[in-house]
């Protein structure tokens, strides 16, 4: 029987170094955006700065349309979206969580009041109006109703729902509960 062949120990001196700790790289912070540090202490965490910033009121711009970026953006953000079109149409298929607000129905005051009632809105809070998209001018409207009621934050999605619909964003169908 042979015996195995000996072993060679390297004293620690001889040893090769471990490769050198290799720490990822930062993301890529893109033009206009925003990154929010996480603190450790948790009284710091909530005056963190936001990702994304939101839709502040300007006085002077109180009506202001926005693009499908903007409007994705505020849907992230949980501001509320009103659909000015007719109730039929909402029925078949609307921006998800959006409120039925049709300009050209009787009951349009009393929506409004059941939207205001629910969400506790102030006139400062920015939402989202939309329609038909192309030449459809309810959005615009609506807003003028709204603008009537003290509401300063108003933004239009233009495009509306044609093109939330063909960018395949969350819709829904049928009425709210």
């Amino acid at each position: 029987m042979e015996s195995p062949p000996p072993v060679s120990v390297a004293s620690p001196a001889e040893r090769p170094a471990p490769p050198p700790e290799v720490k990822p790289a930062p993301p890529p912070v893109l033009p206009g955006k925003t990154t929010a540090l996480r603190p450790v202490n948790s009284k710091i965490a909530s005056s963190a700065i936001p990702a994304e910033p939101g839709f502040p009121m300007d006085p002077s711009a109180p009506v202001r349309d926005i693009s499908g970026v903007e409007a994705q953006r505020a849907f992230r953000l949980k501001i509320p979206f009103l659909d000015a079109r007719r109730s039929a149409d909402f029925l078949e298929g609307h921006v998800a969580g959006a409120w039925c607000l049709p300009v050209w129905e009787s009951d349009l005051e009393t929506r409004i009041t059941v939207f205001e009632a629910t969400t506790r809105v102030s006139s400062k809070d920015p939402m989202v109006l939309y329609c038909s998209g192309g030449d459809c001018e309810d959005s615009h409207m609506l807003a003028s109703k709204l603008m009537a009621l003290g509401y300063r934050n108003l933004l239009i999605y233009r495009a509306g729902y044609p093109e939330w619909l063909q960018l395949g964003h969350p819709t829904e169908k049928g009425a709210r509960p």
